[in-house]
């Protein structure tokens, strides 16, 4: 009885997971290309990791985080702090989703 429980729960929680938009994820990653690059390849004279191919999960979380402060305010976090407005301006109910999903269809 316990199993089928839990996969009635994981099957909710799989099923629950919000679309991505990859084309709206795209026109909110216009104002990463600075940094990261048009390809996701980064940049290391900006300090700006190559991103392309990221697990979507690994990008949500790291946006979050800078989106919460958890990255991107202490102020010997140069980079951090540059790279949090970014995260910030991502305002809409999907935008992490979307743009995470773009940043992990990239080669």
């Amino acid at each position: 009885m316990k199993k089928i429980i839990l996969i009635t729960a994981l099957s909710f929680v799989f099923t629950s997971v919000i679309a991505a938009d990859l084309g709206h994820g795209k026109e909110l990653y216009a104002r990463c290309v600075a940094c990261h690059g048009e390809k996701g390849q980064g940049n290391d004279a900006l300090n700006a990791p190559a991103i392309a191919g990221q697990k979507t999960w690994y990008v949500e979380r790291q946006l979050k985080n800078f989106i919460a402060g958890v990255r991107g305010k202490n102020p010997k976090d140069v980079y951090g702090l540059m790279m949090r407005p970014m995260a910030v301006g991502l305002t809409g109910a999907n935008d992490v989703v979307d743009v995470a999903a773009y940043v992990a269809s990239l080669k």
